[in-house]
């Protein structure tokens, strides 16, 4: 499955919230002008840096993470295409986490005040908008519970389900473009702890994994031993004004 959606990704994404009319199309389009290339393993803000601009992911995964004193770092999102990096940060002058490439990844920076500037033009927009951080600050919650109240086993089976939720993918196969290490650091697990927990859903006959390509093999188990639950990642919501 490639990592990038046809067309316009933000476009894609808002589409799913509400029907846009032309007017909003090009709106969103405009914050995909300007596209920057990025390495893989590359920090696109700092921690602590001054917070001017967000960024629109075009393709390829990215993240954002947090760095203790001790070295320690703890993975708070995963960005996938279409997404908006540092709309949480929105209020705040430093960033307060690092966004940082997992990918080769194509990404559009835009200053913080053009949201005003589309607020102002297209109302309704302001609405998709808070529906959108409202649905990121929804998985970071879960993710919450999933590392304060889930074992190893559950937290790594919820997790697979969700990124293929994410994804969209139809069939059982998708690539997790993430290290151990970055999976580690994403449940709060050594990577040591990653590999074993896998080889347990391995056993177990719930999935196949290798160098990051996943083949779930018993979706429903994968399900039944997390309790995962999609209601938190659904889209669809009549809060939103209509055009």
């Amino acid at each position: 499955m490639s990592s990038t959606l046809p067309d316009s990704c933000i476009v894609h994404q808002f589409s799913k919230f509400a029907d846009l009319n032309e007017h909003e199309i090009n709106l969103l389009k405009a914050l995909e002008k300007d596209p920057r290339s990025y390495e893989a393993d590359q920090p696109m803000a700092i921690e602590g840096g001054k917070a001017e601009r967000f960024f629109t992911l075009q393709s390829g995964w990215a993240c954002a993470t947090r760095t203790l004193a001790d070295g320690q770092r703890q993975v708070l999102d995963i960005f996938l295409p279409g997404q908006i990096l540092g709309l949480r940060e929105i209020s705040f002058d430093r960033n307060l986490s690092e966004f940082r490439t997992l990918t080769e990844v194509k990404a559009c920076p835009f200053p913080r005040q053009r949201l005003t500037e589309i607020f102002d033009q297209a109302p309704r927009l302001t609405d998709l908008f808070f529906l959108i951080l409202a649905r990121e600050q929804s998985m970071l919650i879960e993710r919450v519970i999933n590392i304060g109240r889930r074992s190893a086993v559950e937290r790594l089976a919820h997790f697979i389900v969700e990124m293929k939720v994410r994804l969209n993918v139809d069939t059982d196969k998708f690539v997790l473009p993430m290290n151990q290490t970055i999976i580690g650091d994403t449940l709060s697990l050594s990577s040591v702890h990653v590999s074993r927990t896998f080889k347990v859903l391995r056993d177990q006959g719930l999935l196949e994994s290798n160098n990051g390509d996943i083949h779930i093999l018993d979706l429903d188990g994968l399900i039944e031993i997390s309790g995962f639950d999609r209601n938190y990642l659904d889209s669809h919501s009549n809060w939103a004004r209509q055009d």
